[in-house]
């Protein structure tokens, strides 16, 4: 799994869940990065989420490749929170801001779903992964898809999820022993 590189206005700390935010100068960096550390491996398959970002890094990972685009991989959707600052959130609605840190698993924002929703639409995907895996395959995605599935592999509870520390452009590697 490989976060998608970084995106213009990263500086401001937002809900960007399914805003579709292109990357900035460093996130193409970061894919060139990758597509030179990817040089000797050959892929069986690349899938990415529908987002902008992510196929941006997946074409510049491997121009000319085949991309299998698969939605299931999209981020968590944030409802009418997403692109919004943490800060007009928390000044705007402080209760829902609140509840969101003491249930963060559980809370949804208006019209958004919630980080058990999202583990209930990309479990299946990485299921069906680890049951086809034959050779190495490359999945870019997004921090929320990663954090849950961490959880969901290191045996973590849903509310740990923002203990998962992770940067754009970031790799995790899975097996399928």
């Amino acid at each position: 799994m490989l976060r998608h590189g970084q995106i213009q206005g990263h500086k401001t700390k937002r809900f960007i869940g399914q805003t579709d935010t292109p990357l900035d100068e460093t996130g193409v960096t970061q894919a060139l990065f990758w597509k030179n550390a990817f040089s000797q491996i050959q892929f069986d398959k690349i899938y990415s989420s529908s987002l902008a970002r992510c196929q941006d890094t997946a074409d510049l990972i491997r121009p000319g490749k085949k991309i299998t685009i698969d939605a299931r991989l999209n981020e968590i959707n944030m409802g009418t929170w997403d692109g919004e600052s943490f800060n007009h959130i928390k000044e705007s609605r402080p209760e829902l801001f609140q509840q969101r840190g003491e249930q963060i698993e559980s809370f949804k924002p208006p019209g958004g779903e919630s980080f058990n929703d999202l583990k209930n639409r990309v479990s299946p995907f990485f299921e069906d992964l680890g049951q086809n895996l034959k050779s190495p395959t490359l999945v870019i995605t997004h921090s929320g898809v990663i954090r849950v599935m961490i959880c969901h592999y290191l045996g973590m509870e849903p509310k740990q999820l923002l203990d998962v520390k992770l940067g754009y452009s970031h790799l995790f590697l899975l097996g399928n022993n």
